[in-house]
């Protein structure tokens, strides 16, 4: 029996390939390593997070240790409170084995490396597009209620300007936050872009690359600027090193997160106050796993779109634009 297990926890999808995606991302990562790894999601595919960790924790037995790492890109609700929410259920149902809970990927400098050469493919496979002085990128996130998470995508978006080419690099969001991608769009425009190129930061695809194929062709109409759409982030090596070097401080022990911006820990002005609430998630299914205990990391239940894949599910507390 080995005395560890990475269990790598994706959001999860309805859509097949992005579910392939994933998997072949973890496979990937897999081989990186000298230790059994899995995988479960979040939602909307199987195995969910209470068999995951269940299978896991059986896994290794008593004594062993679960690696858990989160596969998004942000820290947000899904992050912070759901994956977070389901570790700590599997603490108190399998108290011999030991869970280490591990950071998103970002912020990484080589998610920025990664998101250039997208639109530098894009690029030489469109050879007759205008050249990157005559264009403005345009970097599309999910879009979260959580703040921190957000300014990761802006962060990410001057990076990618700094010492390039590129006219002016803007950002923008799927959902939930401000600016939306057809505001964003028209910023290009107001800053001089003569050629937009949408780049989306997100993993896999979903239903979110509909979503801006149809704003895409509607601002084209509106500005009368060409638009041109680079690929999702993917498997690609860069990223696997970033999600390697997330797991090295899991086992290194120095693992961390951004807490001091983080909306649970203080208040923030124009955000409801959260510090102290019990962290609950439904996002923990597998019969009796439902009647988990929560611990109170000040952490709230909602729902954002720190993932990268498709939401078409139960309420929110927030619209959707799919």
């Amino acid at each position: 029996m080995p005395n560890q297990i990475l269990l790598i926890v994706g959001h999860g999808s309805r859509i097949s390939e992005a579910v392939d995606q994933f998997h072949e991302f973890t496979a990937a990562l897999a081989a990186r390593f000298d230790m059994p790894v899995s995988s479960c999601f979040l939602e909307l595919a199987d195995p969910d997070m209470a068999t995951g960790l269940t299978a896991a924790a059986a896994g290794v037995g008593p004594g062993g240790e679960v690696l858990v790492l989160p596969l998004f890109l942000g820290a947000a609700g899904h992050q912070k409170n759901d994956v977070a929410a389901a570790v700590q259920w599997a603490r108190a149902q399998f108290p011999g084995v030991s869970f280490r809970y591990g950071a998103p990927l970002a912020p990484h400098a080589k998610l920025v490396e990664l998101l250039d050469l997208r639109v530098r493919e894009l690029f030489a496979a469109h050879p007759t597009a205008l050249p990157p002085e005559d264009s403005v990128v345009l970097v599309i996130g999910r879009g979260s209620s959580d703040p921190d998470s957000n300014s990761e995508v802006a962060r990410a978006a001057y990076l990618l300007f700094e010492k390039r080419p590129y006219r002016a690099v803007e950002f923008a969001f799927q959902a939930v936050a401000r600016p939306k991608v057809a505001d964003g769009m028209r910023r290009c425009a107001q800053l001089g872009a003569k050629q937009i190129i949408v780049a989306p930061y997100i993993l896999f695809t979903g239903r979110v690359d509909g979503f801006i194929a149809q704003v895409t062709q509607q601002a084209e109409q509106e500005l009368g600027l060409p638009a041109l759409v680079a690929s999702f982030l993917g498997t690609h090596e860069l990223i696997i090193d970033v999600a390697e070097q997330r797991v090295r401080e899991l086992l290194d022990g120095s693992a961390a997160m951004t807490c001091d911006l983080c909306k649970y820990r203080l208040p923030m002005a124009g955000y409801e106050q959260q510090v102290g609430l019990p962290q609950e998630t439904h996002h923990l299914h597998g019969g009796s796993a439902q009647r988990h205990a929560h611990h109170h990391h000040g952490h709230h239940p909602h729902h954002d779109h720190d993932d990268d894949h498709d939401h078409d599910h139960h309420d929110h507390d927030h619209e959707h634009h799919h």
